[in-house]
């Protein structure tokens, strides 16, 4: 498929071994051999717009955006992948398999910042990587603001396909449709040939090839509570052996940072994007949410005061994009209940927000559009057209934090 932007070119050269940066995730030794260690990878990417210099001064965490064919090189010191967590089912005399283990591939820059970010994918590991259109996104981009980057795929999906219990996926014939309206790209409704954009949003919409590409990269999700519990174990296994990092999480992964907080003490701050479930003290849930179909839905996951006052032990970051309700309208129901259910998680991370400062946490909960006068992204911010300006937000978030720090 021909792309409107060239792929960055990309060369590797073998350096000697006595100044590389050491691994930032231990591991047994019988892995540390398949470790690419004392690596330089250099990345030309002058064909690459929006992109985003380092600070190799140690100083602030944002950088201004590079014009197209103006980059520089972008160096990795050590870069590498394989599972982690996971467990043996059966009897090794008999028969047995390994399953239920996360994959993580990691990249490290030179100079780097001390606490990593983790990466955790929703609907696929792109929501970290190159943009549908061919900018860099946000594993680049913070690459080369000198931040180590560890990016997932969570148990039973994508490199962590070989789960302990069996899963089935049914296409959905309507899944172009649905995805563009529930991601809010813009509306497109049965029977209709073409969709409907909103104006102004801050997406591709005009390249077809992008386009194309969007609906392409979807994972099948496995939601179930089953699910969360293994993923987040494996999650919390991985970050002991990396010993820090900031959660970044999208979506429906919101549920598995949160759960994750609780069951890790390594987790140094969480930045959500549009996170589906929110959890609450099981003491203190307020009412359910009423839903424009009349469904009443609880307010958030209630969880024993003991582990939501983890959370309030770590910075959180919430950030909405636009053209999410703010009333509730029973104009959207059938395909476009996807909306209100949008609208109602907003307000059940405002909820979760307020009880974490209640309890003397740090949690915030941003609204692009009214709280920043910044428009037009959808449900993926990170990927969309400024993500260079969200990105610049997660910068000044990480910095306010002290979480900047080389």
């Amino acid at each position: 498929m021909e792309s409107s932007v060239e792929p960055p070119n990309v060369e590797i050269h073998a350096m000697p071994n006595s100044s590389a940066h050491q691994p930032a995730i231990t591991r047994p030794t019988t892995l540390a051999a398949r470790v690419l260690t004392g690596l330089v990878l250099v990345f030309v990417l002058g064909a690459v717009a929006a992109a985003c210099t380092g600070t190799p001064d140690g100083g602030d965490a944002t950088a201004e955006p590079a014009v197209a064919g103006t980059q520089g090189p972008l160096t990795i010191s050590e870069q590498g992948g394989r599972p982690f967590g996971g467990r043996v089912m059966g009897d090794p005399a008999t028969g047995s398999i390994r399953c239920d283990h996360g994959y993580v591939e990691w990249q490290i820059p030179e100079n780097p910042r001390s606490v990593p970010l983790l990466m955790i994918h929703a609907s696929s590991t792109k929501t970290w990587d190159t943009t549908f259109d061919g900018r860099e996104g946000f594993r680049t981009i913070f690459l080369r603001r000198g931040f180590p980057v560890y990016m997932t795929d969570l148990p039973r999906t994508g490199r962590a396909g070989q789960g302990c219990a069996p899963t089935s996926y049914t296409p959905r014939p309507n899944n172009d449709q649905n995805s563009l309206t529930t991601w809010r790209i813009g509306v497109w409704l049965p029977g209709d040939p073409t969709p409907d954009y909103y104006p102004g949003v801050q997406f591709a919409v005009d390249d077809p090839d992008a386009m194309d590409e969007f609906y392409r990269i979807q994972y099948p999700e496995f939601n179930a509570p089953e699910n969360e519990q293994v993923e987040t174990d494996a999650l919390a296994v991985l970050l002991n052996e990396m010993g820090s990092g900031v959660l970044l999480t999208h979506s429906s992964t919101g549920i598995r940072g949160w759960v994750t907080g609780i069951k890790s003490p390594n987790v140094s701050g969480i930045v959500s994007y549009e996170p589906g479930a929110t959890v609450l003290p099981e003491s203190e849930m307020p009412p359910p949410i009423r839903r424009a179909d009349g469904m009443m839905l609880p307010a958030g996951r209630p969880v024993p005061m003991e582990d939501f006052m983890k959370l309030t032990q770590i910075p959180i970051q919430i950030i909405w994009g636009d053209y999410i309700p703010t009333e509730l309208d029973e104009a959207n129901i059938g395909p476009k209940l996807t909306l209100d259910g949008r609208r109602i998680n907003v307000l059940r991370a405002q909820l979760m927000a307020d009880a974490i400062n209640r309890h003397g946490g740090d949690a915030t909960n941003v609204m692009l559009p009214a709280d920043l006068d910044i428009h037009g992204n959808t449900h993926f911010p990170m990927i969309d057209l400024n993500n260079v300006e969200i990105a610049d937000l997660l910068s000044e978030f990480l910095a306010e934090k002290g979480l900047d720090a080389r």
